[in-house]
């Protein structure tokens, strides 16, 4: 999926054709949600999608680590991001009740594994290349 949602953002976000809705699960506890946290603060930059990007290159080696947090601020500052208004926000709460209000809503949908996309009503399971969410899209929306 690292491949394929630069290329949805590129062409139908940013062209105001659809928004992405991230409702993620925590499939590792508490660390995923610390790294949907991280996400979460690194957006107040305008960076949440290359967070979660240089969460994802790497899984292995932070869910490994044995401060999860000072992995996550290492890659903070790999992508560019002001390290003490990052650190800042993951000391707060303040994502915490909203990311596990997005995770109760994706169990109540019958989402309980990962990727999945729902267009309109339309769900996809599983990834996909470009080409096939580019169908499913241009065919949904005018």
């Amino acid at each position: 999926m690292l491949e394929v949602e630069p290329q949805l953002i590129d062409t139908y976000v940013r062209t105001g054709k659809m928004r992405i809705i991230v409702r993620p699960l925590f499939t590792t506890g508490e660390d995923s949600l610390l790294a949907a946290h991280a996400s979460e603060c690194a957006g107040e930059q305008q960076h949440y999608f290359a967070m979660r990007a240089a969460i994802y290159a790497d899984q292995g080696g932070l869910f490994a680590a044995e401060s999860m947090t000072a992995g996550l601020s290492q890659r903070a500052q790999s992508i560019g991001l002001d390290g003490a208004a990052f650190d800042s926000c993951m000391q707060s709460d303040k994502y915490r009740l909203p990311l596990l209000t997005g995770y109760t809503r994706a169990k109540e949908s019958g989402i309980n594994s990962r990727p999945v996309f729902e267009i309109n009503d339309q769900r996809i399971i599983g990834a996909r290349p470009f080409s096939q969410f580019a169908d499913i899209i241009d065919q949904l929306i005018p």
